[in-house]
């Protein structure tokens, strides 16, 4: 009877150890689950940047609020949701309106909806004995509350230049999945453009995705849609 007696409070300690441990986990996985979140539309100002260019932005975009602990709607569902419900198409000269967001965002149970436009440019300029290749990626962000109808973070002309010397980690913005794309001084424009888009989303997004984000960063975006 003694051994059962002790089989039995050795299963209690284990049990009650697991059920410690296993709290503070769960509480760790409650806080990274941060909600749902819609990116569209993104929006390439002046129909700039390649086809893989635009690739690395949109991917940029997700890794970082996936990174963060939010779940992800698919692109591709929110823009069937915004044909369907029959919103305008938004420009860089005419963004998105908020009640469109807000609309599209209630259709697809999201709390929030990250928006975005995004500018390349690229230049060759004369450096030393030959050419180098310079791109930038200018980027606005409005993030839209759902349930709140408001825009609750903003960022506007947020650069990146591909020949800056970014450190993600040192940064505080260790957010993308991806590694910045190595580039070759005189190299073709699209590993330039791609770097360049990277580190203006890791710029612009930080704020909002840090742990301790209060989301009232504002950069004088008009919220009166």
């Amino acid at each position: 009877m003694k051994v059962l007696h002790t089989v039995g409070a050795c299963t209690l300690i284990a049990a009650a150890a697991a059920m410690l441990t296993a709290a503070p986990q769960a509480a760790r996985a409650q806080d990274r689950e941060r909600g749902a979140v819609a990116v569209y539309p993104v929006i390439f100002s002046h129909n700039s940047g390649d086809e893989t260019s635009r690739k690395t932005a949109v991917v940029s975009l997700d890794e970082t609020l996936q990174k963060a602990g939010f779940t992800l709607i698919s692109s591709r569902v929110a823009a069937n949701t915004w044909r369907r419900l029959g919103l305008p198409m938004a420009s860089a000269e005419d963004p998105a309106r908020r009640t469109d967001l807000v609309r599209m965002g209630t259709e697809l149970k999201a709390r929030y909806v990250v928006s975005a436009v995004i500018l390349f440019h690229t230049r060759s300029i004369w450096v030393d004995l030959g050419p180098r290749t310079v791109s930038s990626a200018t980027v606005d962000i409005v993030i839209t509350d759902v349930n709140d109808d408001k825009t609750v973070y903003s960022r506007q002309d947020v650069t990146g230049r591909s020949d800056e010397k970014f450190d993600l980690a040192k940064a505080g913005a260790d957010l993308l999945i991806t590694p910045l794309v190595t580039i070759v001084s005189g190299g073709p424009k699209t590993p330039h453009e791609q770097r360049a888009v990277q580190i203006a989303i890791a710029k612009a997004m930080r704020d909002f995705v840090r742990p301790d984000a209060g989301y009232d960063r504002h950069d004088d975006v008009s919220d009166n849609r």
